[in-house]
This record gives structure tokens, C-alpha cells and sequence, in this order.
């Protein structure tokens, strides 16, 4: 008998997302569409997804990218730390 394991999480998708006309952003909007898509099939045939055209949302990208600036040294550091305190081993598949 082969061994599973669950793991529960809860995944709330928004209901439409927007960005800017780049090339960049395709995967996010297909993406988003096809999860949109799988929990909804009545939108079938619709995209779930607003393209800016004025780039209304730069103000947005400054905010993720700041965000992500000084979230990641820190979430770094805490993974550096549990493996060095044995929290968790990246060699176990179960837990990277």
C-alpha cells in the first residue's frame, strides 16, 4: 500500500485581476482564467483578466517589488536558520 499524505489549505482566487499589456504578464492572466475556469465552469468562454491599457497599475508593481525587497532577506534568514537548527531538512521531500 503506497503511503499518502493531505495537506489542507484554503485558496481564495480573485475574482478578476488587471495589469499592464506586457508580454510578462500573460502566464498570471492565463493562469488566473484556468483556476477561474475549473471552479466556475458557467465562465467558460470568458477572461478573468483586465488589461490596463494606461498602466494604471505602476503604482501597484512599485508596491510588490518594495514589498518583496524587504520581505525576502528576512523569510531568508528564517530558512537559513531552520536548517541549521534542524526545523526542517531540505533533503526530505516532505518538507521542501
Amino acid at each position: 500500500m503506497r503511503n499518502c499524505f493531505y495537506i489542507p489549505f484554503v485558496i481564495a482566487i480573485p475574482l478578476v485581476t488587471q495589469s499592464n499589456p506586457g508580454s510578462e504578464n500573460y502566464g498570471i492572466a492565463n493562469a488566473h482564467t484556468f483556476l477561474r475556469h475549473w471552479h466556475d465552469p458557467s465562465l467558460k468562454g470568458t477572461l478573468q483578466h483586465c488589461w490596463m491599457r494606461k498602466k494604471k497599475n505602476v503604482m501597484l508593481e512599485i508596491s510588490w517589488l518594495q514589498m518583496r525587497q524587504c520581505f525576502t532577506p528576512g523569510f531568508e534568514n528564517k530558512l537559513e536558520q531552520g536548517i541549521l537548527e534542524g526545523w526542517y531538512d531540505p533533503d526530505d521531500y516532505l518538507e521542501l
